[in-house]
């Protein structure tokens, strides 16, 4: 059974446990029976305690049955916690077993028999007095653990007979062959736990449908980080800071750090005063392995530099001071203290001295409204109404920490209208001095509002959440040498309105970095990192589409991007996790070097990892790699919008300095008539009277509408129409969205913004007299007017390779195209391709003049002349003979491409490694050759031009030609023939001409023609 089961099973457990024990002191499911109306006075005493943790959540929500839940899930999981830690600490054999049971202890555990033999009366109690004994073990511990504490808010238990089978199961987790003997030993397991505990509400939100609120961030994208991304992105942050203070340091020698210093860049730091912060610590990761790091950085300070620490202190001053972290999920701060606790007890030994406390905070905490406490703030001084309103947003942030975290900012609040290194001059001493005493004032009465709001009917709870508000407040108002996160992934179409309106007042200026979650968190670690180093894990989209510009200008002129890993789609977190993703460093000095960039997004998922193991090596050897790219990062501002296209060559970037599609062309995206069942037909559900040809001149209701559809180059897909009656009077007076409808009715070209990743985008023409939809955007000519040139050129590879640079997912955009470097061909050029370009539109659309769903549809494709099969045979030889052609023609029209844009051959040949090699210019055998070139003399209806006719003899030739083993698939599943030639790499000569040797009529395309 996996891990995830065992969990789930353990939870369900817990919660029915603390459900029966709620509904015991009178606080039913569905109303609370008051607590004098108890019979049991044992119950009465116990009561009180749960009174005090259901006022607050009734105070927070409001609502009986939810606070009654919330509490409970509380309860849920400080106990599941407190024993899971419990089982990590005995199998790192902290202590003698506590919770494992074994045969020789008579199936109970070692430290259950020691107590039996000190308390025998115990040996007649409930499970030989199970809870006694446990208690009293958490007691033991709270000595040291605030989370085993007796007066933590939630330290409830269960009854005897629950907490035996509880326990039955949590040591069953061992036992199982699927997760291993050693499941409690890995420094990780508490941090999978915590991820597979949460399983319930993840899959909950996912099946809603619901927006993300601020309250369901965490499930939305919460994504357990791979110990190697941590190691990764740790070492190159903190274990470079370190070696840029410490160049000469043996910790290079353990630790494998990305271009490491060999001179000193940085003045030392007292290590003590070394600071690391994850943002959205979830369950820990980062810091359980920084942990690790800053043990040995201590341990060199000691050996090497003359440093007086003791072994057994440092895991104590690594907890309190180098190590912090800030999360919205209180179970996720509760894990991370915890395995801090443990990974302190783990490398100080028995006897080292525990950490008094953790820099771990949750934000779960609730403060009064400005109103409540305004009047204390304006007894420190005259404030002018800018002040004012300064303490207000300041305090409103702090309030506002509960559902927003460490985006919450506080300080910045007040920087605005500080001096600083611009502005510095135009203030007078005297004026200085009044902004930081007022800066000093704010911010002392800031913590004691938050330390005396604790008196105001102050129980166990309020006063835990008080010291997590004022720990808050301290953590997110310091600056850091390092800051590592993997921070929530929800894209701005997926805000609740809360999230979304805070977002954008707090985000959205100087930068737009407000488009994403992650980039939110870019942009803030990048502020609580000052003069530091910022590592982070997220998707790479932000490296190119549009929307994501402001980040990378924030990117590129505020910081220096170090190192950076491209991963790709797939691979680096668990299987279900079906996520693109990159790993990065960014710094605020070292602008003159260069930044470091690994390709790996191009790799089989399944061989990533190993890759990318081999590169880094090369990397920390100063061994040249074919995937690393070494470039100064301005090179990266030379394409328009900046996006992070760091493998072209020099040469190739230069192609972006001149025209843009942009500047030459008009793409235009198309409408949304939001109700298309409405306002949309097939041209077969309409009379042909009432579709106009001319919408000037007749002013029909139904007009052409392009709408995307299944991939087709050239012509195709013209089956919707849109009512248009009336100068489209219905549509403009609907909620319809009706963009550039100064392009309508104009020739133009179309295609479908979402194609597939193997075959990429197909551009075709979008007729006059039509209307085009979001799903259709276009293309049309403005200063360049030559569509069909146009045309070829958006078809051509080296168009789509640069398409897919500018945005790497299968939904081109219109803000894409826009960019794409467009050079006005010569006349010879120019002539070759519109011819090419004009015949592959006529052939398609001829094609479509035998399919009966074709608005040109002119008849059947059998002849009468003999048996339906020959019919058939003879109609597949000729539409293949001729699709042939234009795959031909695009491989003439490839060719002339590459020559314009002068393209080196590596370039060349980097564009045809992403996006194959034409396969008209592939192999082919010598008997399929002089067949089609038979076939195209006895051909009334198309010839093929000089230029093919001469590709054609130049094309190189097998003995052989590939075989081809599946020819009944063709036409089946959306595998024409010419998406069959791309999937097989086959020429499509070597395919028409097997086809025909072989007889075969495809099954299901026959049935339809015959």
């Amino acid at each position: 059974m996996k891990l995830i089961n065992h969990v789930l099973d353990i939870r369900r457990l817990i919660q029915q446990a603390f459900d029966n024990r709620f509904s015991r002191m009178g606080l039913r499911a569905e109303e609370e029976v008051p607590a004098d109306q108890l019979n049991n006075d044992d119950h009465r005493e116990r009561r009180k305690k749960l009174d005090n943790i259901m006022a607050s959540h009734l105070a927070e929500l409001g609502d009986y049955v939810k606070a009654r839940q919330a509490a409970i899930n509380e309860c849920v999981f400080t106990l599941f916690n407190r024993i899971a830690a419990i089982k990590v600490m005995e199998a790192k054999e902290l202590f003698p077993e506590i919770i494992r049971r074994r045969k020789e202890n008579a199936g109970r555990s070692f430290e259950h028999n020691a107590w039996l033999e000190e308390h025998p009366d115990e040996r007649n109690a409930e499970r030989e007095g199970l809870k006694h004994f446990l208690q009293e073990q958490f007691d033991k511990l709270g000595e040291h653990i605030p989370l085993y504490r007796a007066d933590y808010p939630y330290a409830l238990m269960p009854t005897a007979d629950e907490l035996n089978e509880i326990i039955v199961q949590f040591n069953s987790i061992e036992d199982d062959p699927d997760c291993g003997e050693d499941v409690w030993k890995g420094d990780d397991i508490l941090g999978w736990l915590y991820e597979n505990f949460n399983a319930v509400e993840k899959e909950a939100l996912k099946t809603s449908g619901e927006k993300t609120e601020y309250n369901k961030v965490s499930l939305q994208s919460q994504v357990y980080t791979p110990a190697w991304v941590v190691k990764f992105l740790v070492d190159n942050t903190l274990g470079k800071t370190y070696l840029e203070m410490y160049p000469d340091s043996r910790i290079k020698e353990k630790y494998k750090i990305a271009n490491a210093p060999t001179k000193q860049v940085k003045y030392p730091k007292n290590l003590q005063k070394m600071r690391l912060l994850d943002p959205a610590c979830g369950s820990g990761n980062f810091l359980i392995y920084a942990f690790s790091l800053f043990y040995d950085l201590y341990v060199d300070q000691m050996e090497n530099y003359n440093k007086d620490y003791s072994r057994r202190d440092i895991p104590k001053l690594i907890v309190e001071n180098n190590l912090y972290g800030i999360d919205l999920d209180e179970r996720a701060a509760q894990i991370t203290q915890i395995a801090l606790f443990v990974k302190a007890r783990v490398l100080g030994g028995h006897r080292s001295h525990w950490p008094e406390y953790t820099n771990i905070v949750s934000t779960h905490f609730f403060l009064p409204e400005y109103e409540k406490i305004e009047d204390t703030f304006e007894i420190l001084g005259e404030w002018n109404s800018k002040q004012k309103a300064t303490i207000t947003e300041m305090w409103n942030d702090l309030c506002s920490a509960y559902k927003f975290g460490s985006l919450v900012r506080v300080e910045d609040r007040m920087n605005v209208f500080m001096p600083n290194e611009v502005n510095h001059s135009q203030f007078k001493d005297y004026e200085m001095q009044r902004l930081f005493d007022f800066k000093n004032n704010v911010t002392t009465q800031l913590r004691n509002q938050v330390n005396q709001w604790s008196g105001e009917g102050s129980n166990q709870y309020t006063l835990a959440k008080t010291n997590e508000a004022m720990d808050f407040l301290q953590i997110i108002s310091q600056r850091y040498d390092v800051v590592v996160a993997n921070p929530p992934y929800t894209d701005s179409a997926d805000y609740g309105p809360e999230l979304r309106a805070f977002v954008e007042n707090n985000y959205k200026r100087p930068y737009k970095v407000h488009t994403n979650l992650y980039s939110c968190f870019i942009r803030r670690c990048s502020e609580l990192a000052g003069d530091g180093k910022v590592g982070m894990v997220n998707p790479p989209t932000f490296m190119f589409i549009k929307t994501f510009e402001d980040l990378r200008d924030f990117m590129l002129n505020e910081e220096h991007i170090s190192i950076f890993l491209h991963w790709g789609y797939l691979g680096m977190f668990t299987s279900t996790a079906r996520v693109d993703s990159a790993a990065f460093v960014i710094e605020k000095d070292n602008f003159g070097e260069d930044s470091t960039f690994i390709k790996l997004d191009d790799v089989y998922e399944g061989h990533r990892y190993s890759t990318f193991v081999s590169i880094y090596d090369d990397i920390c050897s100063n061994i040249q790699n074919d995937r690393v790219y070494v470039l100064h990062q301005n090179k990266l501002k030379e394409i328009k919008t900046y996006p992070f296209i760091y493998w072209i060559s020099d040469e190739f970037r230069k192609k972006f300095a001149g025209k843009s599609v942009e500047e030459l062309l008009k793409p235009a995206q198309g409408a949304a008539t939001t109700n298309n069942n409405k306002y949309l037909r097939f041209w077969w559900e309409v009379s042909p009277d009432n579709i106009s040809k001319d919408n000037k001149v007749d002013h029909k209701k139904w007009v052409g509408y392009s709408k995307g559809g299944p991939f087709t180059k050239w012509y195709g897909n013209v089956w919707l129409l849109v009512n248009w009656e009336n100068d489209g009077y219905e549509l403009k007076n609907s909620k319809a969205v009706l963009r550039n409808s100064d392009c309508y009715f104009q020739e133009g070209i179309t295609y479908s913004a979402s194609g597939s990743r193997s075959m990429g985008v197909a551009y075709r023409v979008h007729p006059v007299n039509s209307l085009f939809d979001t799903g259709g955007s276009c293309v049309f000519p403005r200063i360049y007017t030559n569509v069909p040139y146009i045309m070829a050129f958006l078809n051509s590879k080296l168009s789509s390779y640069i398409s897919d640079c500018l945005n790497p997912t299968v939904n081109i955009q219109v803000g894409d195209i826009q960019r794409v470097p467009f050079e006005i061909p010569t006349h010879k050029i120019e002539e070759i391709v519109c011819r090419h370009a004009l015949q592959c539109i006529e052939i398609r659309k001829h094609i479509c003049e035998f399919s009966i769903i074709e608005q040109n549809y002119c008849k059947t494709p059998i002849s009468n002349n003999g048996s339906i099969n020959s019919g058939i045979k003879e109609f597949y030889t000729y539409e293949n003979g001729l699709n042939t052609i234009v795959l031909l023609n695009e491989s003439v029209i490839n060719q002339e491409i590459f020559k314009l844009y002068e393209l080196s051959n590596h370039d060349r040949q980097m564009v045809i490694d992403k996006e194959k090699e034409p396969v008209g210019n592939l192999s082919v055998s010598k008997e399929a050759k002089e067949s089609f070139l038979n076939w195209i003399k006895s051909s009334k209806s198309y010839s093929i031009s000089e230029e093919v006719k001469a590709f054609i003899e130049k094309l190189p030739e097998t003995s052989n030609g590939k075989a081809l083993d599946d020819l009944n698939s063709l036409y089946q599943n959306n595998n024409e023939f010419d998406k069959y030639c791309i999937r097989h790499e086959i020429n499509p000569i070597e395919a028409w001409y097997q086809f025909n040797e072989s007889e075969i009529l495809p099954s299901q395309r026959t049935q339809v023609l015959s």
